[in-house]
């Protein structure tokens, strides 16, 4: 993938955000994510031709998301297709929202 200049896109979440923690609430869900964010971050320097970034699908409608959440699958999963392809290179190594935004406070 990196040869071919190809693009890593992984699943985090808002969630991992060590900044915005409101609670202990999930906290073992919100630690695996932030460790998935450290690997990303860390490895792309070792991939200079790849794109690695994390992408946060939002609070989607699904059994974890549950009934209340504002998105549905296929509303989320449309956003994330639009980042991937308007992707640039300062986006490397970036967790960016579901639609588009870049999320701050890592």
């Amino acid at each position: 993938m990196a040869d071919a200049r190809g693009v890593f896109a992984f699943l985090s979440t808002g969630m991992s955000l060590i900044g915005s923690v409101p609670g202990s609430d999930c906290w073992l869900y919100r630690t695996s994510k932030a460790a998935l964010n450290m690997a990303v971050a860390a490895a792309q320097p070792d991939y200079p031709q790849a794109t690695m970034v994390l992408l946060d699908p939002g609070w989607v409608r699904t059994d974890m998301g549950g009934a209340a959440a504002p998105l549905t699958v296929e509303h989320s999963v449309r956003d994330m297709r639009k980042v991937l392809a308007n992707l640039t290179p300062q986006d490397k190594g970036r967790l960016l929202h579901h639609d588009g935004r870049q999320a701050t406070h890592w």
